[in-house]
């Protein structure tokens, strides 16, 4: 026969491993492809992409943020049109692809900045870049004749990619499509 202060004692230390076990399972954090998970708190930020990371509720404050491409559309239309080196206006929309750059630094800073529910909010994005994006075009379109923007189309995308750089605050444009380009009526 066991003695029952033994069973009891041994029934507590069960309880207390199951328990234990079942806490670290559920503070472990997972993260789905595209996503970045920042944990702030106890220990400083820390980011992962591909892999989970154990978050303790106390200690620990954690957010998911996107790092999915993400289109903005930029439209020059009508009296709004870009105008030319030869000054013919023309009517062009341009799709620019963008995304935070799933570097630990480029994430922790727009997690800082912005948020990371509000990263990839396509209103946020056009409030942040849509006034750079489009001055881009303007700038890049004086620099081609009519003809010459409607011919060279990848000369003209690239020179708009040039203009706009690489000092996106965190972020990366990944490419621009030009999707409609004509000559305003």
């Amino acid at each position: 026969m066991i003695n029952p202060v033994i069973a009891t004692v041994f029934g507590i230390l069960v309880l207390i491993i199951v328990g234990c076990i079942v806490a670290a399972i559920s503070w472990y954090k997972k993260i789905p492809q595209g996503q970045a998970l920042i944990r702030t708190g106890q220990g400083g930020t820390n980011v992962v992409f591909d892999k989970g990371m154990f978050v303790i509720p106390v200690l620990h404050m954690v957010e998911q943020m996107d790092l999915s491409v993400k289109t903005i559309e930029i439209a020059r239309l009508k009296k709004d049109g870009l105008i030319c080196k030869d000054n013919m206006r023309a009517d062009i929309k341009v799709v620019f692809f963008i995304r935070v750059n799933k570097e630990t630094a480029d994430i922790t800073t727009v997690a800082q900045t912005i948020g990371s529910a509000r990263a990839s909010d396509p209103t946020t994005l056009n409030v942040l870049f849509e006034a750079k994006f489009s001055e881009a075009l303007k700038t890049a379109g004086k620099r081609f004749d009519f003809v010459d923007l409607y011919d060279s189309r990848e000369k003209f995308k690239q020179e708009i990619l040039g203009i706009i750089g690489t000092d996106l605050n965190g972020y990366v444009l990944d490419d621009a499509a030009i999707d409609y380009l004509e000559q305003t009526h």
